[in-house]
């Protein structure tokens, strides 16, 4: 009788997740979107922004694990103020691109896609922003395309793991995984969720984070997740093993008390790209462009103009 009650509970919340599923993920890409702003690279419709003059060098915009290009909202308005053309894609798996139900989720891939979305708009060289496993893909792009990659700038950027983290082997459990990946991807723990990750707070408001939940709602996104768990981390030419091939001029941004990747890693980086400078962000954690926007977009568009 001890152990009925909790197995009964746990056979609740396993079946609650796939139940409530259609609930929850209700929308289409599309109908996140809003326009018709896609391109098919590989198979995948991946949903993109492209403003700007077309005259203008292109700066691409690479967002992070579990957000989309809602998170460049700041840095695109002064880029376009600055007179720039401003491109963000969102990666397989987020934002209003497609999720696919594949072991596919790779650095290389994100890298191949999102070079090829550039090929269908016809931009042959841009520079390029990531952030955190964005900044994993624009250093990916830089590895196999240097030519495609004029200027780097990367905050927070995944440069160093070569496995996925240790949740990841919780998510491989049949059943478990997919109600592990459901809940934690609740929209109403988005907001916990930014504010672990964030260590200044003055950012969230209901409109961010009502931004960053929004593709919570997607079909396909909790098995998304479980098919992400499932995938190599990097594919060809793994990022780790190849940062010196990296020579573009690079601006490494990083917040001082990153709780995901420690700042530490950022005179690591800079030490292991033959072009690179680092800029630690004082009481910032893991979104430095969010917590101290003005001063990171400030920089990046200084950087960039140069």
């Amino acid at each position: 009788m001890c152990l009925f009650l909790p197995l009964l509970l746990l056979g609740a919340l396993l079946l609650g997740a796939y139940l409530l599923t259609p609930l929850r993920e209700r929308l289409s890409p599309r109908e996140l979107a809003g326009d018709d702003r896609f391109v098919q690279v590989g198979g995948y419709a991946i949903h993109y922004a492209d403003d700007g003059p077309r005259d203008a060098v292109p700066v691409v915009l690479v967002h992070g694990f579990g957000a989309w290009s809602f998170t460049w909202r700041a840095q695109r308005r002064a880029l376009l103020a600055a007179g720039r053309r401003v491109i963000s894609t969102d990666q397989i798996g987020y934002g209003a691109s497609d999720r696919p139900a594949a072991p596919v989720y790779t650095t290389r891939l994100q890298a191949d896609l999102l070079l090829g979305a550039l090929d269908a708009l016809g931009v042959a060289e841009a520079d390029f922003a990531g952030h955190s496993f964005g900044g994993r893909v624009a250093m990916q792009a830089a590895i196999v395309a240097p030519a495609r990659v004029r200027r780097l700038v990367l905050i927070s950027p995944e440069a160093f793991a070569s496995a996925r983290p240790p949740i990841a082997r919780l998510v491989n459990v049949p059943l478990l995984g997919y109600a592990l990946a459901f809940y934690s991807t609740a929209p109403r723990l988005v907001r916990a969720g930014l504010a672990y990750v964030s260590k200044a707070h003055a950012w969230l408001t209901d409109e961010a984070v009502a931004g960053y939940a929004a593709p919570s709602y997607v079909r396909g996104t909790t098995l998304a997740q479980v098919w992400q768990a499932r995938s190599p981390k990097d594919g060809a030419l793994p990022v780790p093993q190849h940062l010196g091939a990296i020579r573009q001029p690079t601006l490494i941004i990083w917040g001082a008390a990153d709780p995901v990747f420690p700042a530490a890693d950022a005179g690591r980086l800079a030490a292991s790209l033959p072009n690179a400078t680092s800029r630690v962000v004082p009481g910032a954690g893991h979104l430095p462009h969010e917590e101290a926007e003005p001063e990171v977009t400030a920089a990046i568009v200084g950087f960039l103009a140069g």
